[in-house]
């Protein structure tokens, strides 16, 4: 759906942001897509949008035809031929992603800049030696003598047109609103106040972009109803796929903490089995010494209980508390307040 909304929108900002010198003029809704069998253009998503939206007739090329697609395939030819193996620190027989990655010292950003600035500046002002013409002029005659129909609707209709979407036919399995308050969508929860409570009990389809989850966009029979925002994201932007290498890396830590906590417990387990031996040993001791305490009145006679008191050590000094003695007695002054009294309550 990307690949229709960059066919479809102008060009001009991508011109500007690359540097490219000459213009990007080939835009437009076109009447026939010829395709191959790619899942992109095959599944129902995309004959839903493309034909009964945008009104745009498909076409699958034969399989295993590659004449059936000459442009497409001479465009593939031209980017490994003239552009990929023109790019800096490139090698050819080697096959590590990574290695080649740091040999380039080029970002994403960088080549994407760099391919639009080879296909404005190069491939559309190359000669065609089929035509016998500049492709890019051989564009505008085209225009000149048929024309281009062109999307009229509004830059935010078409983003949500060709937004991707999830749904679930199955009644059973449909998105449901859970407590009237939030919606869960790949193992995150989505709020939006308001809204969710009035379709708790209704079915609605779910639009998002696989480049930014943080915002999925409610259907309700095919209208447009509202937003919900993962609160969990804090309103910063996450794909589908940083979104799924971060609950890969969450259940990681999760059962790495699970496995510390589990240690723990068996240590403290194990302490508690042992110290609850040595307790049950100690109450014993501590029983007994009290019976023998009891016992003692019947062991020994009066005096020797009286002399054997007299003997006990005195208890310690920190254990007792120090006399208790009373203020001394003298005058403090104190203010006495005036008192007013009423003579009568006032009349209401």
């Amino acid at each position: 759906m990307r690949l229709v909304k960059g066919m479809v929108e102008p060009k001009d900002r991508l011109v500007l942001q690359a540097g490219c010198q000459h213009p990007w003029p080939c835009f437009g809704k076109p009447a026939v897509i010829f395709h191959d069998r790619g899942k992109i253009f095959t599944s129902e998503r995309a004959r839903a949008v493309l034909v009964d939206r945008l009104g745009i007739i498909t076409e699958q090329a034969p399989p295993y035809c590659p004449s059936a697609k000459g442009t497409v395939e001479a465009l593939f030819r031209w980017m490994t031929q003239r552009y990929a193996r023109r790019l800096p620190h490139t090698n050819h027989g080697i096959h590590d992603a990574e290695a080649a990655a740091r040999a380039g010292a080029m970002t994403l950003e960088e080549l994407e800049r760099y391919f639009y600035r080879a296909i404005v500046d190069d491939y559309q002002q190359s000669w065609d030696g089929l035509r016998r013409q500049i492709r890019a002029v051989l564009w505008e005659e085209a225009v000149r003598q048929t024309g281009v129909p062109h999307y009229l609707g509004a830059p935010d209709d078409l983003k949500l047109l060709l937004m991707k979407a999830q749904n679930r036919k199955a009644g059973s399995h449909a998105y449901r609103v859970h407590d009237r308050s939030r919606l869960s969508l790949q193992g995150h929860w989505y709020v939006c106040p308001g809204l969710l409570s009035r379709l708790s009990h209704r079915e609605f389809e779910i639009y998002y972009d696989r480049r930014d989850i943080s915002v999925i966009y409610l259907f309700v029979e095919g209208s447009y109803v509202g937003e919900a925002y993962c609160q969990a994201f804090r309103g910063q932007r996450v794909s589908e796929w940083e979104a799924a290498a971060m609950r890969k890396h969450d259940r990681e830590r999760a059962k790495a903490a699970a496995s510390a906590t589990q240690q723990v417990r068996t240590g403290l387990q194990e302490e508690m089995e042992a110290k609850k031996s040595q307790r049950r040993r100690a109450t014993r001791l501590r029983e007994q010494a009290r019976q023998f305490d009891r016992q003692r009145e019947e062991i020994q006679p009066s005096q020797v209980l009286s002399e054997l008191a007299a003997r006990l050590p005195p208890p310690p000094e920190s254990l007792r508390l120090p006399e208790a003695k009373p203020d001394p007695e003298k005058e403090y002054p104190a203010q006495h307040l005036a008192i007013r009294y009423r003579d009568k309550e006032p009349s209401s």
